[in-house]
């Protein structure tokens, strides 16, 4: 008998936003699997990650980002409703009843920031799934991107469509916009969907009260948290934003405020 997929939950998210600390925290819920840095080696066969397993079980949640984008033909990452085929269906239902039955779990979690260009596609594959959507100050999630960028020297973070124009574009102007593009993307998909499906989480908001913001996601997709492992676990998470005030210089924070300002706004953001 088949196991059973109940509404998979998927983190949403510009890169930088948060998504990964708080996938790392839901992640520990005791109800919930999710693809590890040892499940995602053979993704569809239970026989050969058990066989992995016998060597190694120091299991972290990953991204998994191939196996999202497997059997995709796009040029960035977006996966277009038609690439739900069966094939593809087959292949990502087994990946997480793989997982679910490995772990001995209940419900599915997954964190990759490029599906955030997914969602009809995912909706398509997975009918019943759940959408967390973290947003983070534009300015703190290019700061933190332009940072990466300076050190890898290349486009940094998923390429979100029309992402070569912004190849030659000033660096914080690119991880302003990608920013920015990420986030309509979602707000813009979302409003095809029904509310209980969809819930947006302020990254400012979860790392001032994390304890009520999870206890909101655990009510918003069925889980609920026992009081003394939620406290101890968030006991380490605090805003990082700081950082993009005293990183980026005033020329540049006028550039993001110029370019985003009006994004920036609409999400609560003082400009």
């Amino acid at each position: 008998m088949a196991i059973e997929i109940r509404a998979p939950i998927f983190i949403l998210g510009a890169p930088r936003s948060g998504t990964s600390v708080l996938y790392k925290k839901l992640a520990r819920h005791p109800d919930l699997a999710w693809i590890s840095n040892i499940t995602k080696k053979v993704p569809r066969s239970l026989l050969v990650t058990r066989a992995i397993m016998l060597f190694r079980d120091d299991h972290r949640p990953t991204e998994a980002k191939k196996i999202w984008k497997k059997f995709s033909r796009s040029l960035d990452a977006s996966r277009p409703l038609e690439e739900a085929t069966p094939r593809v269906r087959r292949f990502l239902r087994r990946v997480v009843r793989n997982n679910l039955k490995l772990f001995g779990k209940s419900q599915f979690l997954s964190k990759d920031p490029g599906n955030s260009l997914r969602m009809e596609f995912l909706d398509a594959i997975f009918p019943d799934a759940l959408f967390v959507h973290i947003i983070r100050d534009g300015r703190a999630v290019a700061y933190s991107a332009l940072r990466n960028r300076r050190k890898r020297g290349a486009f940094y973070g998923i390429k979100i469509p029309g992402w070569r124009d912004l190849v030659d574009r000033p660096m914080v102007e690119a991880c302003g916009l990608q920013w920015e593009r990420t986030v309509e993307a979602v707000i813009a998909s979302a409003e095809g969907f029904p509310a209980e499906r969809y819930m947006q989480v302020r990254y400012e908001d979860f790392t001032a009260s994390p304890e009520e913001t999870l206890e909101a996601i655990g009510k918003k997709c069925g889980l609920a948290w026992e009081g003394p492992f939620l406290k101890d676990l968030v006991r380490d998470v605090e805003s990082q934003n700081f950082k993009w005030q005293e990183g980026l210089n005033p020329a540049e924070i006028e550039t993001l405020n110029e370019l985003i300002g009006d994004s920036l706004a609409r999400f609560g953001y003082e400009v």
